[in-house]
């Protein structure tokens, strides 16, 4: 591809493309109905206009994210208008950007450095000349990096193995020019541009993908890196533009903190009017390995996330089928007596779970959650479910018999 980067594979599987199918429900009758309707969306594609990376959804790939339009009907359908809806387990921050266009104030927590950061990007109040001011700040990154490329200046650190191995030379050369340029700006213009920087890392590394393993062969022009920059902060630019037209005015407010969400002791006080989430898969993920890379480029630190992330497939690839169930019932436990404390009586928990698998055991994300709410005075009231593809070859055998599923859960404080 002259001038740019050759193309990727086209056959990738991808975020929220692999969804769709009959749905089963149980429970209340209504909210069962709500959350299959909230279920009930069309696999994303590439189109301009699609609604799974439209305003700043499309802004930065994130694995495993919450579709918009199921996270926008799970807010409406179960947050009270005006009210406050929390998401624990924010990631890039698809719930809390729903919960201010549908009304509804929200807050955040993750213990990932860069969701925070993500999230807060996404939420964050901004006039036009704040947006006008991010594409002039992106500009003068780039020109400083044009202006280094074309004098052939070296590098402003040693750079790690690791980025050795993932970038062309003159690439890895372009990027570190940008960071340090980036590393001028002070306050929100910097984090924004330190997005900025991280949503090309991949694209412009050796790497096949955001989830993929391995090197591959990889031709950029000179130049490309700090022109795909600009273009990145143009297009973050009409994006934030987009969701201030959707705002309600006054537009409600966003608290995205770093925290763990088996604690929450970083949130304001006082309960929230809804919890809609979805918490990391039982054995399905590695989200520090999935964003090392970024983690490092942008000096994140990945200590908090290491200790206490929960459901990692490495720790759980370790325990018999039986042992891993109970290592995700526990941890659930001190997800729901966290969250228990701060919803009032009757409020709603709405969580986005998929059953997963170790060895040939499944773990029934339903089943498991019904069982862990009920022992934390979050009793289940309604179940919504669509059949999923499994894709780990090594544990393909714990679904032979029954699909795997995605369930949209209810369940209420007592």
């Amino acid at each position: 591809m002259p001038g740019g980067l050759e193309p990727r594979d086209p056959n990738r599987r991808r975020s929220l493309t692999n969804i769709g199918g009959a749905v089963t429900k149980e429970g209340d009758r209504a909210d069962a109905d709500r959350l299959a309707h909230a279920l009930d969306v069309p696999p994303a594609t590439d189109a301009e206009d699609d609604a799974a990376r439209g305003h700043v959804h499309g802004f930065h790939t994130y694995p495993a994210r919450m579709h918009p339009i199921t996270a926008a009907r799970l807010v409406r359908a179960f947050a009270p208008p005006g009210g406050t809806v929390l998401d624990p387990f924010c990631g890039s921050g698809t719930v809390l950007v729903e919960s201010l266009v549908a009304g509804r104030n929200a807050r955040g927590t993750d213990l990932n450095p860069l969701a925070v950061l993500l999230a807060q990007c996404k939420t964050r109040p901004r006039t036009p000349a704040d947006i006008d001011r991010l594409v002039a700040d992106a500009v003068a990154c780039a020109e400083e990096a044009d202006a280094r490329r074309k004098a052939k200046a070296g590098a402003s650190r040693r750079f790690s193995p690791e980025d050795v191995e993932l970038f062309e030379p003159h690439v890895l050369l372009e990027l570190d020019s940008l960071r340090a340029k980036i590393g001028t700006f002070g306050g929100p213009n910097r984090s924004d541009l330190e997005l900025l920087l991280s949503s090309v890392l991949v694209k412009l590394s050796r790497k096949p993908g955001d989830t993929g393993w391995g090197v591959r062969t990889r031709r950029t022009a000179g130049g490309f890196a700090a022109k795909l920059f600009v273009q990145r902060a143009q297009d973050l630019a009409a994006r934030l533009s987009a969701l201030r037209v959707l705002l309600p005015a006054p537009a409600p407010t966003a608290t995205v903190v770093q925290d763990d969400a088996t604690d929450l002791k970083r949130l304001p006080p006082g309960f929230v009017g809804a919890v809609v989430t979805s918490p990391p898969y039982a054995a399905t993920y590695d989200y520090i390995a999935h964003h090392s890379l970024r983690l490092r480029w942008l000096g994140l630190d990945p200590a908090p996330l290491a200790r206490g992330e929960i459901g990692s497939r490495t720790a759980y690839a370790r325990l018999t089928p039986a042992a891993a169930r109970t290592a995700w019932c526990r941890e659930l436990d001190r997800f729901f007596r966290a969250v228990g404390r701060l919803l009032p009586p009757g409020a709603p928990m709405v969580l986005l779970m998929a059953d997963s698998a170790v060895g040939d055991g499944a773990i029934r994300a339903d089943e498991v959650a019904a069982e862990v709410g009920r022992a934390c005075g979050l009793l289940p009231a309604a179940r919504a479910s669509q059949p999923r593809p499994h894709f780990h070859g090594p544990t393909a055998n714990a679904f032979r018999d029954r699909p795997r599923f995605e369930h949209a859960l209810l369940l209420r404080k007592a």
